[in-house]
């Protein structure tokens, strides 16, 4: 069933050693396959561009959790907002 009546959702973002994990949880009726066919698979196949991963548990009944997980480092020293990456000199 697509989008399974869910009243409430819930998204929680973590970082930790390289990796940023995205995980979206919900109280609606389950079922949701990424193997179907469905939006998830789309998500799938995006994250796989970037050597992330995705993972569905939907058991019929539910809840659904979905966790997205993508390689990235964050900067530990931000630049500058007036920083500028263009090449032209002056």
């Amino acid at each position: 069933m697509k989008h399974g009546a869910a009243r409430r959702v819930g998204v929680d973002l973590r970082y930790a050693e390289g990796e940023l994990a995205v995980v979206v949880t919900d109280d609606g009726s389950g079922g949701a396959e990424a193997a179907r066919g469905s939006g998830l698979r789309g998500i799938e196949r995006r994250l796989a561009a970037f050597d992330g991963r995705l993972a569905v548990a939907s058991p019929p009944g539910g809840p659904t959790k979905v966790t997205m997980e993508i390689p990235c480092l964050l900067d530990p020293e931000p630049s500058s907002p007036r920083t500028s990456t263009s090449s032209a000199t002056g």
